[in-house]
């Protein structure tokens, strides 16, 4: 019996498929890399690749240090990943967010072609790209990124197939180990799995053991390292209140709704309910997708202070993303209607509206990326002057003959110990009397750098005038104690 030859144009066919999302998602890691040359990352990001690199050299990642943030278990994992490039670590573990911020532009334009059309799906991927917040947490490698493209991912596998199940629980429970919100969406799509299906309990049972994966992951981890199941919740909300941050029921209103237009900026703010009553009108089932997301990310926000949880801008930024899809239906919903209608031309000038809201915010909003860029600029400075500090052959002599280091805020902690590969429980803070004061002192000089970077909350606190300098350069000096400047090779 003949066979017949595998066709030839299977793979061009595939290659096509793929090219255009592999092309936006290192399209834009690459832009943003040739404007913004990220590298230093945030204190968060910063501490898994710290802690990663406790892992590896055989320590018990310091979960309890002064003003340690929440560990995220896989964040870590990437950080086991970056570490192996040495000295380039941190602009792998920062290209990685980026490629993570690639793939949500694309998977937001997707998802809006699936739910509102194809042009609705490149603005609002065009809005993502450019909103100024997001582009700051890409750049500086927060969790946040990789935690939003799943979940929109998520939702993208939800719309196109309604109750897919299993595809979207593993999604999902992926999403669990960067932030807890992902928890309570697993939850609630179980029960929506369930409801009405009619599937055997067994079904819902394996369903409901992909949902809780996550959060046993975590709290095996929170209990390995630290004998607390429920380390991340008490450390999350101690720190919280170390820093004053807010934290009161009756403050969700208001920081909600500012914390979600400080993301989406002025022309969202009223395209976004210009789009949620087109979607009311025409896309209903479509658009309840995304409210039943929204609403359960946004009552995770509000509830999060009854257990001691900040309010921070960065929580809502996913429900402000699927937000930025009703504006795209704002704008070219219109397309969606039958040709000739009464109902399309109207739209046509309700969409023409929303989308000259957008251009004349223009200005504004290149004006606000400028500011970005040059205020990344400014503060690469004074993380190279850290890492400068940290690196310094006298500094390095001091730190291992008469450590711990003090610093005189917390936030210097995880960049200093990585940088001068520190062990755990060898650079502490006196801010808040954390840790005692160490026979060397790490602080801040008071140089256009270092104000811009602390802004009011400059630290007071200064080494005691007994302490000699033995290091300093354009943002940081280092002083040791007389004690310790003796046990020092002259």
């Amino acid at each position: 019996m003949a066979t017949t030859a595998p066709s030839r144009r299977a793979a061009p066919s595939t290659l096509t498929r793929w090219l255009p999302a592999a092309a936006t998602i290192v399209g834009v890691a690459v832009l943003m890399y040739l404007v913004y040359d990220p590298w230093y990352l945030n204190y968060d990001a910063r501490y898994a690749l710290l802690w990663a690199q406790d892992l590896w050299h055989g320590y018990t990642p310091e979960y309890t240090a002064d003003y340690a943030p929440t560990p995220h278990p896989l964040q870590m994992a990437v950080g086991s990943i970056a570490l192996p490039f040495g000295v380039h670590a941190d602009s792998v573990m920062a290209g990685m967010v980026l490629l993570c911020f690639g793939a949500l532009v694309w998977l937001v334009f997707r998802l809006g072609t699936e739910l509102f059309g194809t042009w609705a799906g490149v603005l609002a991927a065009i809005v993502v790209l450019t909103r100024p917040a997001i582009e700051r947490d890409a750049v500086l490698a927060y969790q946040d990124l990789p935690f939003e493209a799943l979940i929109v991912g998520a939702a993208l596998l939800e719309a196109r197939r309604p109750k897919r199940g299993t595809a979207v629980l593993v999604v999902l429970a992926v999403a669990g180990l960067l932030r807890p919100e992902a928890w309570v969406l697993s939850f609630l799509y179980v029960g929506w799995l369930w409801y009405g299906s009619g599937a055997p309990l067994s079904q819902v049972a394996r369903w409901a053991a992909l949902a809780a994966a996550a959060p046993l992951i975590w709290f095996a981890s929170d209990w390995a390292v630290t004998g607390d199941a429920l380390h991340s919740l008490h450390g999350t909300a101690q720190l919280a209140e170390s820093n004053d941050r807010r934290r009161s029921v009756t403050q969700v209103p208001y920081w909600g709704a500012a914390y979600l237009a400080f993301t989406l900026r002025e022309p969202l703010i009223l395209g976004v309910p210009i789009g949620i009553a087109f979607a009311w009108m025409f896309r209903r089932r479509q658009g309840l997708l995304l409210v039943a997301i929204v609403a359960a990310m946004l009552a995770v926000f509000a509830v999060g202070p009854v257990f001691g949880l900040p309010l921070i801008g960065r929580y809502v930024r996913t429900p402000a993303i699927l937000l930025a899809l009703f504006y795209g239906a704002a704008v070219f919903g219109w397309r969606l209607l039958p040709q000739g209608s009464a109902q399309r031309r109207r739209w046509l000038w309700v969409g023409a509206f929303a989308l000259l809201l957008s251009i004349a915010f223009l200005p504004k909003q290149i004006s606000m990326l400028h500011s970005q860029q040059q205020r990344f600029s400014r503060d690469a400075h004074l993380y190279r002057d850290l890492r400068s500090t940290a690196q310094s052959p006298a500094v390095l002599a001091a730190y291992r003959t008469c450590g711990p280091l003090s610093t005189a805020d917390h936030r210097p902690i995880p960049y200093f110990r990585y940088w001068a590969d520190g062990a755990p429980g060898t650079v502490g803070t006196v801010r808040g009397h954390a840790s005692p004061l160490g026979q060397v002192f790490l602080e801040p000089r008071r140089t256009k750098y270092a104000k811009a970077f602390y802004k009011v909350n400059f630290p007071k606190a200064k080494a005691p005038k007994r302490y000699r300098p033995i290091y300093q350069n354009r943002s940081y000096r280092v002083l040791a104690s007389p004690s310790c400047l003796a046990q020092l090779p002259r």
